[in-house]
């Protein structure tokens, strides 16, 4: 018998809350599958937090259910759908799982994650093999970056695997944390998992070769937030590159660029947020003065071409759990083709490997450091994956 077995339900029916439940508690069939340990990952559009089918199936549940809602997902159960919510819940007799919540993030980022790592971690009586992480979206503060490096320092590298929450929908809903049911716009979850597993990480990024513009300096910047690039305005200089029209950048969260701070630590590709009012581009993780910045471009070739490389991660073998997380990015680049990767993602799994893949609007995914441990890291247009 193999360590871990993930369990998926799904749903369709948001405003039918006794279906849903019905749906997911029949699928997933408990009674008969569940083992000595569980923890739930949802993914959902967030019409299932607003009609209360979320809490009522955590509600029905023996175990805590942490994710994250978003716009778009799949399983390996098939379906690719903008209203589709899916519960994966890892069971095991061996491994074990501990949860937590971390306050609220809006002012203060590093506390609240390493006392959520502290806290979480006392439940186990052992060092955590890996963690999973769901981070708030709070551009203005660069959550996302700012917690992954918390989390890695507070942890002494334990790797860290997830996302951010990326319910962008037309109705502009917040994109928001879930815990057992509730959703929280500036609070962390987590999910440590203690036991003898291998997770396996990938990072499938925007290659270098992918830069179009010679590389500029950054003359002046504040946290996340470029002000100024080779002397003037940052709008005036992306207008000089022709990605601006009056006043506007084009296709501005498609735009990847690529981030070296000149300190040693790897080069970076970061997208952009929005625009101050001031000329100011937004980021999505903290730009030094001094650091060098280039222009890339993604297309849905790219894209594609980095989920056919998936295929090789279960050539070997075949992992009991599997996590494909995608930038929100690359998901704009598809245009009316938005469900392409993911129906990629079912080909090249063909239906062998138990997955949920879902968009988010930052990538967390360690890397390897040159002493041979992983450094966790902030991605983004991004595939990143986990499997064990």
């Amino acid at each position: 018998m193999s360590r871990m077995k993930m369990l998926i339900a799904h749903t369709l029916e948001p405003d039918d809350v006794e279906r849903s439940v019905k749906e997911i508690l029949g699928q997933l069939d408990l009674a008969r599958n569940q083992r000595k340990n569980s923890v739930g990952l949802v993914h959902c559009n967030q019409a299932y937090v607003e009609s209360g089918a979320l809490k009522a199936v955590c509600d029905r549940l023996p175990f805590p259910v942490l994710g994250y809602n978003t716009f778009l997902h799949s399983s390996s159960l098939g379906l690719v759908d903008s209203m589709l919510m899916t519960l994966a819940v890892l069971t095991s007799d061996t491994v074990k799982f501990a949860t937590g919540l971390s306050s609220p993030m809006t002012r203060d980022v590093r506390r609240p994650a390493a006392s959520m790592y502290v806290e979480t971690e006392n439940l186990l009586r052992a060092r955590p093999a890996m963690g999973l992480v769901f981070a708030p979206n709070i551009p203005l503060v660069a959550s996302g970056e700012i917690m992954t490096e918390a989390l890695d320092e507070i942890s002494d590298g334990v790797p860290f695997f997830g996302g951010q929450p990326a319910d962008f929908t037309t109705y502009m809903r917040s994109p928001s944390v879930i815990h057992n049911g509730a959703a929280y716009p500036d609070r962390a979850g987590l999910v440590l998992i203690e036991g003898d597993i291998r997770p396996r990480f990938h990072v499938f990024p925007v290659a270098a070769h992918r830069r179009i513009r010679q590389m500029a300096i950054v003359t002046e910047s504040e946290a996340n937030v470029v002000k100024q690039v080779n002397g003037m305005p940052a709008m005036e200089f992306m207008e000089q590159l022709g990605l601006c029209f009056e006043g506007q950048l084009t296709g501005a969260h498609t735009i990847p660029l690529f981030i070296d701070r000149c300190d040693g630590t790897p080069p970076t590709v970061r997208a952009i947020l929005s625009q101050t009012p001031e000329g100011w581009l937004v980021l999505c993780g903290r730009v030094p003065v001094d650091s060098t910045l280039g222009i890339g471009a993604m297309n849905q070739e790219h894209i594609l071409d980095g989920v056919k490389r998936i295929t090789f991660l279960t050539r070997t073998w075949v992992p009991d759990v599997f996590f494909l997380y995608s930038c929100l990015s690359r998901n704009i680049v598809l245009g009316f083709n938005y469900a392409i990767e993911a129906e990629a993602v079912r080909e090249e799994l063909n239906g062998h490997v138990p997955y949920v893949f879902s968009y988010c609007s930052g990538e967390i995914c360690p890397l390897p450091s040159k002493d041979g441990r992983w450094r966790n890291g902030f991605h983004n247009m991004s595939l990143v994956t986990v499997n064990f």
